[in-house]
């Protein structure tokens, strides 16, 4: 009798996420991932206002890495005219997202199965949400793009939450929470990409009962104004704020340096910041390190927000290998 396949369910934003499915569909596993559905910025922030809908740049990318063949794209943005800014994947979601008269999910599930994809996507909510970020002094951030654009958050957040405070969850997110072998959270922004997830209540009550191992992926670099000198152990703290206990049986962390010479030709503000080379506790069991970074930096000028993204990403293919060996 064949294995049953493991399922694995993927929790986080857009690029980080992208990069884990990216890796694990090579193998024989059951792949669904969970997306934040906050971002409020560029082409996704237009399309939200404009049809009153999620916005689908998270989506977009998560669809990308499962589709079967080269489907990037789907990633390129207009450069002239009136559909400057957009990605034809943002437009072409929308388009699915009308004809199917409004529901999100099944224009996504209709694209999964256009482009062969193997897995699920997931938005945490069908709603738009709005996430607010309010700091010290009472002063607030609303809305995803400027808490990621901001350089204060790491010092001065008190808090993160939603609105509406209480938005219902994806049943199908709930659903797949609940029967999984495996539940991966990151990498990604710790702010705007992985926490959003764990604000929606139905959520963050599936994950906690969930049976399945929970594997944290650490970032490769912290990010200028949000984790500035955090170790592993600062994101795990916070994390257990929001999710309401240190629940993660595995962390995963990158030990391999990036050559200079490769270091130098791609320096901006988030290139200079701290690489984490080991984690903060050696004798904690849960901690996995290995050589799991591309020297391969991703670059796009056209992304309107290129100068704040790190073009060094986690390595699909060895970050897919560590986390089918921990189940």
């Amino acid at each position: 009798m064949p294995e049953k396949q493991k399922h694995f369910v993927v929790v986080g934003g857009g690029t980080g996420t992208s990069v884990v499915l990216d890796g694990l569909k090579n193998y024989h596993l059951n792949l669904s991932a969970i997306v934040t559905t906050a971002d409020d910025g560029s082409s996704s922030g237009d399309l939200r206002r404009k049809f009153r809908m999620i916005p689908p740049g998270d989506v977009r990318q998560c669809l990308v890495a499962l589709a079967s063949g080269n489907f990037g794209y789907l990633n390129e943005r207009f450069q002239k005219g009136f559909l400057q800014g957009h990605t034809l994947g943002n437009l072409l979601i929308t388009l699915f997202y009308q004809k199917n008269g409004g529901n999100f999910q099944e224009a996504v599930d209709e694209l999964l199965r256009l482009t062969g994809a193997s897995g699920s996507i997931i938005p945490m909510t069908l709603n738009p949400v709005t996430l607010v970020a309010e700091l010290r002094g009472g002063r607030k951030l609303v809305g995803e793009s400027k808490i990621t654009s901001s350089l204060k958050i790491g010092n001065e957040l008190e808090k993160l939450y939603l609105i509406p405070r209480y938005p219902k969850a994806n049943e199908r997110a709930i659903a797949v929470l609940k029967n999984a072998d495996a539940i991966v959270v990151g990498p990604g922004n710790l702010f705007s990409s992985i926490i959003p997830n764990f604000l929606v209540n139905g959520i963050k009550k599936a994950f906690l009962e969930s049976c399945a191992k929970k594997i944290y992926i650490a970032n490769i670099f912290t990010q200028p104004g949000h984790t500035d000198n955090f170790t592993i152990a600062d994101f795990l703290a916070i994390l257990e704020k929001y999710i309401g206990k240190d629940v993660f049986s595995h962390i995963v962390y990158n030990t391999k340096k990036i050559p200079k010479n490769i270091l130098n030709r791609h320096t901006n503000d988030i290139i200079k910041k701290q690489i984490f080379l080991r984690p903060p506790f050696l004798s904690d069991p849960r901690f996995v390190g290995g050589d799991i970074v591309s020297l391969n930096p991703r670059v796009n000028l056209a992304d309107p927000i290129a100068k704040i993204r790190n073009p060094f990403l986690h390595d699909p293919k060895k970050l897919a290998k560590v986390l089918v060996s921990l189940v």
